[in-house]
């Protein structure tokens, strides 16, 4: 993920009528040394507040704010290892200390379990880590300004697949959340997004589904203004927003089965609807792990999972889908499901018309689901 919208810049010349008068007349003050405006007047927007300050001709060749963007008034900056700036008011409010935010990561991973108990788990085969600009560097061997996190697929010394979240320290603690929020969607769709679908998904509805997931999540937490930060920002092209509405719309479960069955490759303004189109794959079809990714409606706190496992719906075609306990599943589909406090992994061995038969692929059980659930 990346930060998009950095600081807005316009200068204007105090000589002259019109624009520049009205400023001159309005304020001639610096808003970063405070001291009387002659000459050129530079007009820079605050990234946290929105607000446009005045800023002189001296003040605006000073040091930047990683985080707002403003000049930053001599002795009162902080100067990170890797050369990044802060402001006095903005050292406050960002997460510094590696052990401190990967910390904070595995606490949001719980929240993200938690709030989409219904839906789906989260991978736990994924080790966090916090990068500076230097390592970032290092890692993708040129520079990253705006990198916030990224997702990295790797093979672990017993040879399974394990995914690496790194994520930029200095971040606002809610940015930090909904980063780490995003780059779990990544590890989310490697572990459960068939291969061939994977490779027909644009690269800006997966960063789109990603960002929704942050958002709503954010949502849980009534950060407003992270929410607003995430909506307003450009890197998906969109996507994010037609996102967040397909979610109202549709429910977090049809977007799920979009991601993994989807028949078009991103969301189309004023197309919603074919968030609905989807096909079942046939038996053999794996997941793949994403490559590596820069991370440059109201929703509610999901309900507790069923006590028992429920048969809650049959949408009956040449592919036939099951619902049960709210997991999409075809024939020969195996998914983890939740009931109660436990989670255990199922077969879908056969789908008729007002039943399935489904196999604990744990204890080689079977066992038929009658619908309506009894």
């Amino acid at each position: 993920m990346q930060r998009h919208g950095w600081s807005f810049l316009i200068a204007f010349l105090m000589t002259g009528f019109g624009l520049c008068g009205t400023l001159a007349a309005r304020a001639d003050v610096c808003d970063i040394c405070g001291k009387p405006i002659t000459g050129t007047v530079y007009i820079v927007t605050d990234q946290v507040t929105g607000e446009r300050k005045l800023v002189c001709s001296d003040c605006i060749k000073l040091p930047r704010c990683y985080i707002c963007g403003l000049p930053i008034k001599k002795g009162e900056e902080l100067e990170l290892p890797d050369g990044r700036y802060l402001c006095a008011r903005d050292a406050k409010t960002v997460v510094l200390k590696t052990d401190e935010a990967e910390q904070i990561c595995a606490g949001v991973k719980d929240d993200l379990d938690r709030l989409f108990s219904r839906f789906t788990s989260f991978p736990d085969n994924v080790d966090v880590t916090a990068i500076d600009h230097i390592d970032a560097y290092t890692i993708f061997q040129s520079e990253s300004p705006d990198l916030l996190g990224c997702t990295q697929p790797l093979t672990g010394d017993d040879g399974k697949k394990r995914y690496k979240i790194s994520l930029m320290t200095g971040l606002p603690l809610s940015e930090l959340k909904e980063t780490c929020a995003h780059e779990y969607s990544h590890t989310w769709v490697g572990e459960n997004v068939p291969a061939e679908r994977h490779r027909r998904i644009a690269r800006d509805a997966e960063e789109g589904f990603c960002e929704m997931v942050g958002y709503l999540y954010m949502d849980s937490q009534n950060d407003e203004a992270e929410k607003k930060r995430v909506m307003a920002n450009l890197y998906t092209r969109g996507q994010v927003a037609l996102f967040v509405e397909a979610e109202r719309r549709y429910g977090f479960d049809q977007v799920l089965d979009w991601m993994k069955y989807g028949t078009t490759s991103k969301l189309e303004p004023g197309h919603l609807e074919e968030l609905r189109n989807v096909e079942m794959p046939t038996a053999g079809n794996a997941p793949v792990a994403p490559v590596t990714y820069n991370n440059i409606k109201n929703v509610k706190p999901a309900a507790p999972a069923p006590a028992t496992l429920k048969l809650q719906g049959i949408l009956w075609g040449s592919a036939p889908t099951a619902i049960i306990n709210g997991h999409s599943f075809g024939i020969n589909d195996v998914s983890k499901v939740k009931f109660g406090e436990t989670n255990v992994t199922l077969r879908c061995l056969s789908i008729q018309p007002s039943s399935v038969f489904i196999q604990n692929v744990g204890s080689g059980q079977k066992q038929q689901l009658l619908f309506p659930a009894n």
